[in-house]
């Protein structure tokens, strides 16, 4: 039986490892990728200090800007983790669903994200390679 954090882990480590694969090839996936680990790494800040429901209206916009795609990407990863994990149905909206729950529920649903967002974070450090700000000089 796997503990709490070991199933938050495995399910991290699919995603993360996913964007790290994606930057072997170069180009705008390595830009992408390198982004995706700077958003990672102080993203559970953000939800910290402005809560779940503004943390996720952030990645909604923000990711429908084409060049700030890696918030699309992490919005759907955490969404997709919490439907793995069984904390929502398989065709509710992650945002829908936060919006329209109770408090109980919605608070328990910050946590696990806050949860996962740590194994994003330390799994992103290690897998991908290089910072946001590396290469931003090249044409």
């Amino acid at each position: 039986m796997q503990s709490k954090s070991q199933r938050f882990s495995d399910v991290v480590f699919t995603r993360v490892q996913q964007i790290a694969q994606s930057q072997q090839q170069g180009g705008e996936n390595d830009r992408r990728a390198r982004k995706y680990k700077s958003l990672c790494k102080r993203s559970g800040g953000v939800l910290r200090n402005s809560g779940l429901m503004q943390y996720l209206a952030f990645l909604k916009a923000r990711g429908q800007r084409p060049s700030e795609y890696h918030h699309q990407i992490l919005y759907l990863h955490l969404q997709d983790e919490i439907r793995v994990l069984g904390m929502i149905g398989g065709n509710v909206d992650l945002f829908d669903y936060s919006r329209q729950t109770g408090l109980p529920v919605y608070m328990r649903l910050t946590r696990e994200v806050l949860l996962l967002l740590q194994w994003h974070k330390r799994l992103a450090d290690t897998l991908i390679q290089g910072d946001a700000s590396e290469g931003e000089d090249e044409p």
